[in-house]
């Protein structure tokens, strides 16, 4: 079976991690060229990608074609929001579309992601347009008082006028042109999906507060989809980094033509209704999503037979942050003793394979949660799959999808390569999520480093992984592929 991919970016986990996930299931991944797919400082090479997917779609014979359809109207999630091109110019490039599926040699699923334009409550416009460090957060603010006052929230007299005097007009002006071309472009998408030249569409958004535009414009998008007959087949919800491994996982399942039952159990008892930081929900709200997402039944009674376990690993009340944002609450240490004992006796007791869900802080793993499990590789062994990066839909997402990867290899006909690809899945995640994260990065202090500085400082974690594991993962190669301390590049020769 072949899947075609389209990345949302050039990033390890949006690029790299999804074809290892294919591997898992063994799935051939059919993938563009990186040098095609958006980075931090270029975007994507629309005209490009579309050629490459118009011959691959003429010459191979695809199952499915996943598509993050940021890179091919856009240029990637990034120029998403920054970006000049007119309104017209979007909308041309999505006019290909329907052209997909008449020149395949067979017919194909087209599974595809949108981003919802996101609102960054920070002054950081590293992946923003300039104007973003002077007026961030005042556009943040504006943007929640514009959705309140749309939802006939009584506003405190003055406090819209107010927010909106803070930024100039122009900045206003550019804010709202590039909000209302992004959203004509999804309303487009809507059409196709109603056509059938899509057959499955989230419409993704990564830093999400309770109101905003963005918010308001979810609200639009899904009550289009009801109101034209397709809500079955649109999703909107928190997340992005991870939708294409989200698509993954249902396009698996559609395979299948089973859908895995799963258990869903917390760690705490309170860890459904915590608040999920960056998302405007519970982490409750994020695992609902992410599992109908992903196209599994779930259960909430151990005595209901199910296929996997997925344990939702969380502090004691509150969710943590190892990033320590300015003007915002320090949580870069959180309680989590109580839902860490619960955690490993789940997995002591687990008879089933065991999805885990490491939530219990954004940006990376529970630093006492993996030294337990570092100390006792047995329960490593129960884990078929584990997460534990940047937002809660971000790890959720991504650790259902190597889960069920690992399930659609065990019972629909893996092959020898699937266990060495899941053996370098999880020790990536772990490297990635726990030994760089939230070990080493804290260490660059926000900068950049060289790639041997950077070896240097994760070899004794990397070490440790290997030797509680018993993973048999060759030599690995690190590096900050964006130039920057927020991603890290785990890199195993093949």
């Amino acid at each position: 079976m072949q899947f075609v991919l389209i990345p949302l970016d050039n990033r390890p986990i949006t690029y790299l991690f999804p074809q290892i996930v294919c591997r898992v299931a063994g799935v051939a991944a059919l993938v563009p060229p990186r040098e095609l797919m958006g980075s931090l400082t270029a975007p994507s090479r629309p005209g490009g990608l579309a050629e490459w997917l118009s011959e691959t779609l003429k010459v191979r014979s695809p199952d499915k074609l996943l598509v993050c359809l940021d890179s091919l109207v856009y240029g990637g999630l990034i120029n998403s929001r920054r970006g000049e091109e007119s309104e017209g110019e979007i909308l041309n490039r999505i006019k290909e579309i329907p052209v997909w599926k008449k020149i395949s040699i067979r017919p194909i699923s087209v599974l595809a992601q949108s981003s919802i334009m996101r609102i960054a409550d920070n002054y950081d416009n590293t992946e923003e347009k300039k104007y973003w460090a002077r007026y961030g957060r005042e556009i943040y603010q504006w943007s929640e008082l514009l959705h309140k006052n749309t939802a006939g929230i009584k506003l405190p007299a003055g406090a819209l006028a107010l927010a909106e005097s803070r930024i100039e007009p122009p900045v206003r002006e550019d804010y709202l042109k590039t909000r209302r071309r992004n959203f004509k472009a999804n309303m487009k998408l809507l059409e196709y999906v109603r056509s059938g030249e899509i057959d499955f569409l989230v419409f993704s958004q990564d830093d999400c507060g309770e109101f905003g535009l963005n918010i308001l414009e979810r609200e639009k998008l899904t009550n289009s989809a009801l109101t034209n007959g397709v809500a079955r087949k649109v999703m909107s919800y928190a997340g992005s980094d991870e939708t294409l491994l989200t698509l993954i996982a249902r396009a698996l399942i559609d395979s299948a033509q089973k859908r895995p039952t799963v258990l869903i159990q917390y760690s705490s008892q309170y860890g459904s209704r915590i608040q999920s930081r960056y998302e405007g929900q519970t982490i409750g709200d994020s695992v609902e999503n992410q599992t109908h997402a992903a196209g599994m039944l779930t259960v909430n009674d151990g005595t209901t037979p199910h296929d996997l376990l997925l344990l939702v690993h969380t502090a004691d009340h509150q969710q943590g942050d190892h990033v320590q944002l300015t003007g915002h609450p320090d949580l870069r240490q959180v309680t989590s003793a109580e839902s860490l004992r619960n955690t490993l006796d789940t997995l002591e007791k687990s008879e089933k394979p065991v999805i885990l869900c490491d939530v219990a802080y954004s940006n990376g793993s529970d630093p006492a949660l993996i030294a337990e499990l570092l100390k006792r590789g047995h329960l490593l062994q129960k884990i078929c799959s584990y997460a534990g990066w940047n937002t809660t839909g971000n790890a959720i997402g991504s650790a259902i999808s190597l889960g069920v990867a690992r399930w659609y290899a065990t019972n629909f006909g893996g092959n020898p390569a699937s266990d060495r690809a899941f053996q370098e899945a999880m020790f990536i995640r772990f490297a990635d999520d726990w030994a760089y994260q939230t070990q080493v990065r804290p260490q660059l202090n926000g900068q950049a480093v060289a790639d041997s500085k950077l070896a240097e400082l994760m070899k004794p974690f990397l070490t440790d992984i290997g030797a509680a594991s018993g993973w048999q993962v060759p030599a690995v190669r690190v590096s900050l592929p964006w130039q920057r301390s927020f991603e890290v590049e785990v890199c195993i020769p093949s």
